[in-house]
């Protein structure tokens, strides 16, 4: 499963971007009220980060009863692989600039900017790690909340974003990816909670949100070059898309075995999504991700959380309330694989099953051909405990960011 988060990456770099060149011919929409909403400085720099932390503010006190495991802690693990993809988004941005490719900032408001916002980045995240002192997963340290990492990785992810993603919604999406991946892997690795990630990222869009207000303010006119001005939105032409979804998975349904009862917890789910529309109210599309879900076994949290994958198919729905606002929902089904968790006496795990999947989102058009969605599936599946039949059941609740073709 470890894998996957790699060829999570390597299919987001592979497809073809000729998907995102489709356009409906249409006349622009008039503009409608949501429009001034969405073009207020207030509205773009809070859109995508607020979710996020409120979300992962909200899930801190739901999981005392797994961060109160009496005894046992998860596996520590030595894998650099999140130390360094942390910074990739930020070193393309870099290795563009230098290579001379034109840019949202001039130089020093670029640097200006960007430093602005890895100051109030790093000040919010140690000082609420000092004051906070949440004991790790794994128990290493005192130092879980939230994920720095994933504070890092979300920052330099919306600098490219604002920087060059203007050139291609790919660009964007890819940096996303990037850094979806490295929060899921801190939790695959038992360096953070659910809440960590949420809290993280929704720091690290906003500190870069707020980093680059501060620099409008300090240079104003000067040294800018806005690409997205003058751009035409179309109500009614097909919503197709392709995303990066990040959420949290809840599970509804728990085990009693003869040795005792198994708890699944508040777990981290990304993966990726996308639906072709035949008109702007029907399509068809898909889902495939990984899920991480922490395990409590008799009051004690297993060494290692389950891993579990995910490939669905099915019906999509669209309907344009606004110009760049709308709701879906979706009917799919498809199979899960359980990775196998290793218990005190037991195990569990280790089986792929058939599920179903319903869900409803809110979209948002950002700029002609990116976006972000607001989604919460409800699915089940066979059951993930050999010998038992129970359906086990979820909701994944979680934010998107997505290319609109």
């Amino acid at each position: 499963m470890k894998s996957s988060i790699i060829t999570l990456l390597f299919i987001i770099t592979t497809l073809m971007p000729s998907f995102a060149a489709g356009r409906c011919d249409t006349i622009p929409a008039k503009r409608d009220k949501f429009d001034k909403i969405a073009d207020s400085k207030v509205f773009k720099s809070i859109y995508a980060g607020t979710p996020m932390l409120i979300g992962g503010m909200a899930l801190y006190g739901a999981d005392r009863n797994l961060k109160d495991s009496p005894t046992t802690y998860a596996k520590h693990y030595d894998n650099p692989f999140e130390d360094y993809l942390q910074y990739a988004p930020g070193s393309a941005l870099l290795a563009m600039k230098i290579a001379g490719v034109e840019s949202r900032s001039s130089w020093p408001r670029l640097l200006v900017s960007d430093a602005f916002s890895a100051v109030i980045m790093i000040g919010v995240s140690e000082n609420l790690k000092r004051a906070v002192k949440e004991m790790r997963p794994d128990g290493e340290d005192n130092r879980s909340f939230p994920s720095g990492h994933t504070a890092v990785s979300y920052m330099m992810a919306t600098m490219l974003h604002k920087e060059y993603g203007h050139i291609s919604p790919w660009i964007s999406l890819g940096s996303y990816a990037i850094a979806a991946t490295t929060a899921t892997s801190r939790m695959l690795h038992n360096r953070h909670w659910m809440s960590d990630i949420l809290v993280g990222a929704g720091i690290g869009v906003l500190s870069t949100e707020l980093g680059y207000f501060i620099g409008d303010i300090v240079f104003k006119d000067k040294g800018i070059t806005d690409y997205f001005s003058d751009q035409d939105f179309y109500r009614w032409e097909s919503p197709s898309f392709l995303s990066i979804d990040l959420g949290m998975n809840l599970s509804l349904t728990n085990y009693t075995l003869p040795g005792g009862k198994i708890e699944l917890s508040t777990g981290a789910s990304t993966g990726i999504q996308g639906a072709y529309f035949f008109n702007p109210y029907i399509g068809i599309g898909g889902n495939t991700g990984i899920s991480a879900l922490p395990v409590k076994y008799n009051g004690n949290l297993a060494q290692e959380p389950m891993k579990a994958g995910r490939l669905y198919c099915g019906a999509y729905f669209s309907y344009p309330i606004f110009t760049r606002l709308g709701i879906g929902a979706k009917v799919t089904a498809g199979y899960n694989y359980y990775g196998k968790c290793s218990l005190t006496d037991c195990s569990i795990g280790g089986k792929s099953t058939p599920g179903f999947e319903t869900g409803l989102s809110i979209s948002f058009k950002s700029t002609e051909n990116f976006g972000a969605r607001i989604y919460c599936d409800y699915g089940f599946t066979g059951s993930y405990v050999p010998g038992n039949d129970k359906i086990a059941q979820s909701i994944i609740i979680g934010g998107a960011t997505s290319i609109n073709f």
